[in-house]
């Protein structure tokens, strides 16, 4: 078995909250404010860990996520890995070549056009001018910037400085690769091809860091997965096994948020909670993880501190916590739910969706059905995610059928063979010359 290329030894990290300066200048304004100051009193700034005691090793060919809410330390330990910072406690080894995309525009020049700021990119992670040379044309139509290659960089937008980092970082050829979560700012298109990219490192020897909030591609391409909340490790696990980590380091996080957060409408001390939101799939067992076309069962638990005896409840489920794209409401369905001051459940039953495979979050609204005021509007915290083997672009998977004409030789214009059976369930396929029909369900 290859060494490890990367390892993290019991690292921890630390940081002053209200630390006014990281330069000389600010070190100046620093001093000054506090001589202004002086004689009155002013609370110290304190420390906090954004991470402590974390382990975790890489070795060639292996990808590991790092997952966890904001504020967990993941891009701290980037930094670290990056040799942007360094640790206050353990060791921190990454041995061979590092590419790092951490940070949009991060190692560009403004004032640089893309073509020059590729050789010092380039430069700044060790290749010589000739590699840089014999792999320009290869970077340059990765990023699909072909026009702009000669323009300062000070004019690209995000996405563009995004395409061009990442096309460096991944053409260079290096033994670690670390990724954040900045790919988000790029196209659906771009994504795919950072993916596949990723991919193709990964099975080449490199090993891959990967930091992200999309635990479907987390899981798509990561053997492990390390699950970060406030700076302490949960677990390094399988990918699958962390979903439901996640989930609970967000919930647990947005539970203590102020309640004047944008879109948080629920109350300091409500008289009617949720108090949590289950999914169960069809053996009935709680789960993070829903079989795509499967049976599910959404688990509600209410409370209320005076009873309500026609409240209209609805649950809501969005890929992002803005758009929702299926929402279930009891009023609507002509169900009137009684809330009292013992906890209750509330179940709701979901045959499948028509999602495509990703990871999804949910929330709960709650109406008195007869003065028609909110009772409760949670944020969207519950999560799940839907389990999709090839995960297609867009959202809805919709039931459908191709049509084609099969060529002389008897083989479909669309490249199917007309021999045999395809998918199971799927109709023989006909004979030279007579139409094809392929038929695509939700399953």
């Amino acid at each position: 078995m290859d060494a490890p290329v990367v390892q993290f030894e019991q690292v921890s990290k630390r940081f002053r909250r209200g630390q006014a300066h990281d330069s000389l200048g600010g070190a100046a304004a620093w001093l000054w404010k506090r001589l202004r100051r002086r004689g009155r009193e002013e609370r110290e700034p304190t420390r906090f860990d954004a991470l402590h005691d974390v382990s975790f090793q890489v070795r060639p060919g292996e990808a590991l996520g790092i997952i966890g809410p904001n504020g967990a330390g993941k891009s701290t330990a980037l930094k670290l890995l990056a040799g942007i910072l360094r640790p206050d406690e353990g060791r921190v080894f990454v041995r061979g070549r590092v590419a790092a995309l951490i940070e949009v525009g991060a190692g560009f020049h403004g004032e640089l056009t893309g073509r020059e700021n590729v050789y010092l990119h380039g430069a700044i992670l060790g290749m010589s001018r000739g590699e840089v040379r014999s792999r320009f044309d290869a970077i340059v139509a990765f990023a699909g910037i072909e026009d702009f290659i000669d323009t300062p960089v000070k004019r690209y937008s995000s996405g563009m400085y995004a395409r061009l980092g990442f096309s460096i970082a991944a053409h260079v050829e290096p033994n670690v690769l670390l990724v954040d979560e900045v790919l988000s700012v790029g196209d659906a298109a771009f994504r795919l091809r950072c993916m596949q990219r990723m991919r193709e490192l990964v099975e080449g020897g490199v090993a891959l860091i990967f930091v992200t909030h999309q635990l479907d591609q987390m899981q798509a391409i990561c053997s492990s997965a390390l699950v970060l909340e406030r700076g302490r490790a949960l677990a390094l696990t399988h990918p699958r096994s962390a979903l439901a980590l996640y989930y609970q380091a967000v919930q647990r996080g947005a539970l203590v948020r102020s309640p004047d957060v944008p879109g948080i409408k629920t109350p300091p001390s409500p008289e009617v909670r949720v108090n949590s939101v289950i999914f169960r799939d069809s053996q009935n067992q709680a789960t993070h993880q829903i079989p795509h076309n499967a049976p599910m069962t959404a688990a509600i638990s209410l409370s209320a501190t005076r009873p309500v005896p026609n409240a209209i409840v609805e649950l809501n489920i969005s890929n992002n916590g803005r758009d929702v794209l299926a929402s279930f409401n009891t009023g609507r369905d002509g169900h009137a739910v009684s809330i009292d001051r013992h906890q209750s459940e509330l179940k709701l039953f979901i045959d499948s969706l028509p999602l495509a495979g990703g990871e999804y979050v949910c929330n709960v609204r709650i109406w008195n059905g007869d003065t028609l005021a909110v009772e409760v509007d949670t944020p969207f915290l519950a999560g799940f995610v839907m389990d999709m083997p090839q995960r297609p672009t867009g959202m809805v998977q919709v039931a459908h059928a191709w049509i084609c004409r099969p060529g002389e030789n008897g083989t479909s214009k669309a490249g199917l063979s007309n021999r045999g059976r395809g998918l199971p369930g799927e109709p023989a396929l006909p004979q030279s010359g007579e139409y094809l029909a392929v038929e695509a369900g939700l399953s």
